[in-house]
């Protein structure tokens, strides 16, 4: 019984345009990281820093103020360093992470064009009250959270570029036995309708959580090389990722092991859904077509559909939130601000649609 899980999982594993495509998209991952590292600049006491020298400089900046965010350490951070903007003659960055920080979240830097910093004030009223002052009722631990920040964004990217790799894998795992006509053969044998089908599901699972593990394994480890780990017990809220309304872990690391636990999660859906759709197809063109299709359905719907259909709003809330539940945005639901019992739904929601479509695709490659 396991040499069919073998023999499939080294079928799914021998595609080189996998590799191909995991390597291309890892190696980008690696040099956005280094060209990153490479031109970041601080600006501390009139002495201007590049390079991993200026990472460092702003990590042992950020020591001296790290710990509960008050109003009176945003104003000491104001009095030493000023407000951060742009040179308006060399476009670099005139001023370091404290400044930096305090200026994109406490003043109307947004609003202008970023180089004057005459024009930047703190926000006041209700501006403040809007998107300020959130970050003081919140008891926000601070600390240099730069590198996590850039990480929530690449971690992003990857997950959804590596599941359309998956699917270029897993998809025509039945679809291809249809149109070689082995499928007729491999189901007249003792356990061909049986227990092999579900070691080919299985083989499925294992290579689609294994990649998607090893892809955030890889990430985690040149951010940590590059970053180090100061930052991680931060308050998550710092990330511009992350979001003041929902569920959210109560610190950075908490966050990055909540978003990679959805990344996982989404591979185990994709798998569940990839095998159906590959069981439903004759071809393996066809099974990677509608593969695609079906993965980048919520996109479209999201972004164009439900603002045409004439379903009732309660209708298209369901809808919607059952798109959320899909493998392109599972592992990016925390930007929704969904409250803590509506991120169970969607994982129960995952969980069902993966049970169903594992079923589903069982019986119909065992019955076609």
């Amino acid at each position: 019984m396991w040499t069919i899980w073998k023999e499939e999982l080294y079928k799914i594993s021998s595609r080189k345009i996998i590799w191909l495509g995991v390597f291309l998209l890892l190696a980008f991952a690696t040099i956005r990281l280094y060209g990153e590292c490479t031109h970041y600049t601080t600006v501390i006491d009139g002495n201007t820093y590049q390079g991993p020298e200026a990472i460092r400089k702003d990590k042992e900046l950020t020591i001296r103020f790290r710990g509960l965010l008050t109003l009176e350490k945003i104003r000491q951070i104001y009095n030493e360093y000023g407000f951060f903007y742009y040179d308006a003659d060399t476009g670099n960055a005139a001023g370091n992470y404290l400044n930096r920080f305090i200026t994109e979240e406490f003043t109307n830097f947004r609003q202008t064009d970023g180089v004057d910093p005459e024009e930047i004030h703190f926000r006041k009223g209700a501006d403040w009250e809007n998107n300020s002052a959130y970050l003081l009722d919140r008891k926000v631990r601070f600390d240099y959270v730069y590198g996590w920040n850039d990480f929530a964004e690449m971690y992003v990217l990857v997950i959804v570029a590596l599941f359309v790799i998956l699917i270029l894998g897993i998809a025509p795992s039945f679809a291809e036995e249809y149109q070689l006509k082995t499928a007729d053969i491999l189901r007249t044998t003792r356990r061909g309708k049986g227990a092999g089908i579900w070691m080919k599901i299985l083989a499925a699972l294992c290579f689609t959580v294994t990649l998607t593990c090893g892809a955030c394994i890889y990430l985690w480890c040149i951010y940590l090389a590059v970053y180090g780990v100061q930052g991680l017990d931060a308050s998550a809220i710092l990330l511009s990722f992350a979001t003041p309304y929902g569920y959210c872990p109560e610190n950075v690391l908490g966050f990055f092991l909540y978003i990679t636990f959805l990344g996982i999660s989404g591979a185990i859906l994709l798998t569940g859904i990839e095998m159906l759709i590959s069981a439903l197809c004759k071809n393996s063109f066809l099974a990677l077509i509608f593969s695609l299709a079906v993965y980048l359905f919520p996109v479209l719907w999201m972004n164009v559909l439900r603002f045409m259909c004439p379903f009732g709003q309660t209708i298209l809330s369901h809808i919607t939130h059952f798109m959320v539940s899909m493998p392109v945005y599972l592992p990016v639901s925390t930007g929704f601000a969904l409250p803590s019992e509506q991120m169970v739904i969607h994982l129960c929601t995952a969980l069902i649609v993966t049970a169903g479509g594992t079923y589903m695709s069982y019986h119909r490659y065992r019955n076609a």
